[in-house]
């Protein structure tokens, strides 16, 4: 698990008419190819897609979700695109129009020792309640990891402070990501949280210092590992 906070960017982006993720996998493929030449070997990218959602277009909103485990590494990531990428962007625009770049400040609270791979991505929109703040948090998912290791509970989670690009009038402080590798453990975790009780202790726990609201989650599929 990372120390520190690792820089992520996200794009919102809507597939052009006409365009498929097969289209888009074409680009990424020499885009990959690029990004090795560049000697980008600590930068992870994920396309992700709808699952579960509400005012969404299904067949063709697709995000872009890069990763860096530090600042330093994303900030070499961004200057070799913006100086070096102007072709393949201009591939990337022909497949998709995004509308939305943002930046945030990424910290691992839970998981994250193993190697990364496709799966699926919940995310939250938090605020802090009143009096709360970062230190109460991490003590209060420290308590809500323990119990979800006693549980035997697989997933990673994430939380996301905003930079760069986010609207101005965001109604969050953060974001909250969880990650599974695949939807049978998915429905695993939620029969332990509906069923067995993981709703009272997170309640308890992390929702005492925290609210959010309704997750959406995403098919995230890996296209860059960093290696």
């Amino acid at each position: 698990m990372p120390s520190g906070f690792g820089g992520t960017e996200l794009y919102g982006c809507e597939m052009n008419e006409g365009k498929a993720p097969a289209d888009l996998m074409s680009v990424v493929d020499e885009w990959n190819s690029w990004s090795d030449e560049k000697g980008m070997n600590d930068y992870y990218a994920w396309v992700l897609t709808p699952v579960f959602g509400s005012d969404i277009n299904f067949e063709r909103t697709a995000f872009w979700f890069g990763f860096t485990p530090d600042f330093k590494a994303m900030g070499k990531t961004l200057d070799a695109w913006f100086t070096e990428g102007a072709e393949l962007n201009a591939k990337y625009n022909e497949v998709w129009t995004c509308s939305a770049h943002m930046e945030f400040a990424s910290l691992i609270v839970r998981g994250g020792g193993g190697e990364s791979s496709s799966g699926y991505a919940s995310f939250s929109d938090c605020t802090f309640r009143e009096g709360m703040e970062m230190e109460d948090l991490m003590a209060a998912q420290a308590k809500y990891n323990a119990y979800l290791d006693e549980q035997e509970v697989p997933s990673v989670t994430v939380y996301h402070l905003p930079g760069h690009g986010n609207p101005q009038d965001a109604g969050y402080q953060m974001k909250i990501s969880n990650w599974v590798s695949d939807l049978s453990t998915y429905g695993e975790n939620s029969e332990k949280y509906v069923n067995q009780g993981g709703w009272k202790v997170q309640q308890d726990t992390v929702g005492s210092v925290i609210s959010c609201d309704s997750p959406r989650m995403y098919t995230a599929t890996l296209v860059r590992s960093g290696d």
